[in-house]
């Protein structure tokens, strides 16, 4: 669902400033006359790769995968993106077709953005053009960070890293939080096999790093978790 919003849908007020917001803290967005306040429910496709490139989301909460299309027709998750600096699409705003699908992990809300208007506005204002250049630079901040998670980790580092990624920073002090990938999707991610991930995972619930009910994580020991991910603690 989707209406007309003027005045920056969610205003970003759960999670500070967002991605298109004006400097220094003001909550304000940028590109309003450019947006559309969209939900999703947890599996609603927000686009998909191959399709014509018409919008970018912002989000206000929830997790969204980003799923690419390997030749033999297979799923292959290449990222996630949560409310912060990021926004869902931008690799393909000058593109005529979508480079990857986007998938809402989790219930999503955001804001969506027309493309051509985005486009449009960057040329004429440049606190917009500006407010685009740290998005770029968040998302290539966030791509090598993945990169990192994804890379030549123990699989205990890659796990922990990557529930690092899925929490917002500004949530890191909150005991728990929902899971929004299963283990196989994590598997699928990290390039482990989801009896690696369940073993894991299994060893860190011993260890008192997290606790795991069903499709919830909560972390019991930040410090310890951040070392892991590190690759300086088991």
């Amino acid at each position: 669902m989707s209406n007309p919003d003027t005045n920056c849908p969610f205003r970003y007020t759960e999670y500070g400033s967002g991605p298109l917001s004006k400097p220094e803290g003001d909550p304000r967005c940028l590109v309003a006359e450019a947006t559309h306040k969209v939900k999703f429910r947890k599996g609603q496709v927000l686009f998909v790769q191959g399709e014509p490139s018409t919008s970018l989301y912002s989000l206000s909460s929830g997790v969204v995968k980003i799923c690419s299309t390997l030749a033999d027709g297979r799923e292959q998750i290449i990222g996630l993106s949560h409310p912060g600096n990021l926004l869902v699409g931008l690799q393909s705003i000058a593109e005529e077709k979508y480079a990857y699908s986007a998938i809402a992990a989790t219930p999503v809300r955001a804001c969506r953005i027309n493309h051509e208007r985005l486009l449009e506005m960057v040329r004429e204002r440049g606190d917009v053009a500006m407010s685009l250049i740290r998005v770029l630079n968040a998302q290539l901040t966030h791509s090598r960070a993945l990169m990192e998670v994804m890379g030549h980790k123990s699989a205990g580092a890659k796990i922990a890293s990557l529930i690092l990624l899925m929490v917002p920073e500004h949530q890191h002090d909150n005991t728990e939080f929902n899971l929004p990938f299963s283990r196989g999707e994590i598997a699928n991610l990290l390039n482990l096999s989801e009896e690696t991930v369940c073993r894991q995972m299994a060893e860190m619930k011993r260890s008192g790093i997290i606790s795991a009910p069903r499709r919830f994580v909560a972390v019991l020991d930040w410090d310890r978790l951040r070392a892991m991910a590190d690759g300086v603690a088991n």
